[in-house]
This record gives structure tokens, C-alpha cells and sequence, in this order.
């Protein structure tokens, strides 16, 4: 498992949100999360929207995961209607390999329109070649619930247990066949408490499942030998 660069007590990182984000809104789910970013460092990311944290979590603990920004500064744009006018992204999400995708999360309701798809499309001449690379639109359609669901338990298992990570790490050595998570944790006697550490061996590749799937106990998982 990667060594975690993370240092205890160091305190977050700013939100990097340019447009801001209310402490509250009637009716809507606003917040803050903190990451581990890239470098292991904390770093806090706002979103507006229930849709917008399960985006961003998904996007945040996808293998190709570089950077995310949210609530980009105004872009300018000329509207199909031929005024000028301006967007604001909800995010930037960043690749390893340095694509930059400029993100619009709308209720599905609002994406399937007309009026919507011809201004995203005006938006899009502004965008590629500017201030990034794509542009996409993520309504609660795209969110996928097995992906949400491992995306929040790498979340809450996103911090190293050196002890418990190397118990099952030895476990997983050992295995000769695939096997559910429940029993390889009972096998070693941690049960439950090796779940966590479970869930860090699969999200750093040194353990596989066979189809994709929420992560539970009956999961059934094997090594993954180096190449």
C-alpha cells in the first residue's frame, strides 16, 4: 500500500471555489468535504448540491484522478440568443494524464432540454481550448450507485492503519483461491475491524473483485499478484 504523506494535526487546505458557496440554502444540501489530495495533504472542496458531493466523491476516488476544482471563476460566452453572457463550471476535474474536463451538474429534468442542451453547446466553443480540455454534464442519472457506494468507503477508509493493513496484506498473500471478505477477516480474527483496511487493499490494486460491485462483506476478492 502507498505510504501516506499525509501528516497528523496539519490542517486542511482553503476550498479553491472562486464563486462562493453559501453556508446554507433552504431546500438544497450544501457543505464541505476533505480529501486526501495527490500529494496527501487535506485539502476542503464545497459543493451546492446533494448531486454535486456525489459527484465530486466519484470523481475524487476514480484511478485517474489528478485534481478537482470547484466553482470556477465566470467564463464568458455568447448565448444562442446573442447576448453576452457567463457560466460558471461546478468543477475541473483533472486526469493523471493532464486532461482538464469542465463539469456542469444539473438535474436531469434541466439536462434533457432544449434551451439547456444549445446554451451548454455555446458554452462548450467558450470552454475547450481556454480553460479546458472537454466539457461534460452530470445529472443524478450518471451517478452510478455501486460507484457512489465504493467511492464513500474509500472515503471513510482513506486513512492508513499501518498494524491491520499489514495483517491482511500477509493474509492476502497467502490465498490461493478467492475468498469473501468476511472470511479472510475471520481467518486472521479481525473481523469488522479489518474492513477498512480491506477496502485500501482494493482501492490501491493489491486485491481485485471479480465484478463490479458494492464492496461488502460477502464480496468475494482475490490478490493481485505484481506483475
Amino acid at each position: 500500500m502507498p505510504p501516506q504523506k499525509f501528516t497528523t494535526g496539519s490542517r486542511p487546505a482553503k476550498s479553491r471555489a472562486v464563486r462562493k458557496i453559501p453556508k446554507s440554502s433552504k431546500g438544497h444540501f450544501v457543505g464541505e468535504l476533505v480529501y486526501d489530495n495527490v500529494n496527501g495533504q487535506p485539502q476542503r472542496l464545497g459543493f451546492a448540491s446533494y448531486t454535486e458531493f456525489k459527484t465530486a466523491i466519484c470523481l475524487i476516488y476514480r484511478e485517474d484522478f489528478a485534481d478537482i476544482e470547484e466553482q470556477l471563476a465566470a467564463l464568458p460566452f455568447n448565448h444562442p440568443r446573442g447576448a453576452p453572457s457567463e457560466h460558471f463550471f461546478d468543477f475541473r476535474y483533472t486526469t493523471k494524464g493532464g486532461k482538464r474536463i469542465c463539469i456542469s451538474v444539473k438535474p436531469e429534468r434541466i439536462a434533457g432540454t432544449y434551451v439547456y442542451q444549445a446554451t451548454i453547446s455555446a458554452i462548450k466553443k467558450a470552454a475547450v481550448g481556454n480553460i479546458c480540455d472537454a466539457v461534460a454534464t452530470v445529472t443524478e442519472r450518471n451517478v452510478s450507485p455501486i460507484e457512489l457506494h465504493n467511492a464513500e468507503l474509500y472515503h471513510a477508509a482513506r486513512k492508513a492503519d499501518p498494524v491491520m493493513d499489514a495483517l491482511v496484506l500477509e493474509a492476502l498473500s497467502r490465498l490461493d483461491g478467492p475468498v469473501s471478505i468476511d472470511q479472510l477477516l475471520a481467518d486472521i480474527g479481525v473481523y469488522g475491524r479489518g474492513f477498512f483496511s480491506v477496502a485500501r487493499c482494493i482501492r490501491f490494486g493489491h486485491a481485485r473483485m471479480f465484478t463490479p460491485e458494492k464492496i461488502r462483506g460477502k464480496t468475494l476478492i482475490e490478490a493481485r499478484l505484481a506483475a
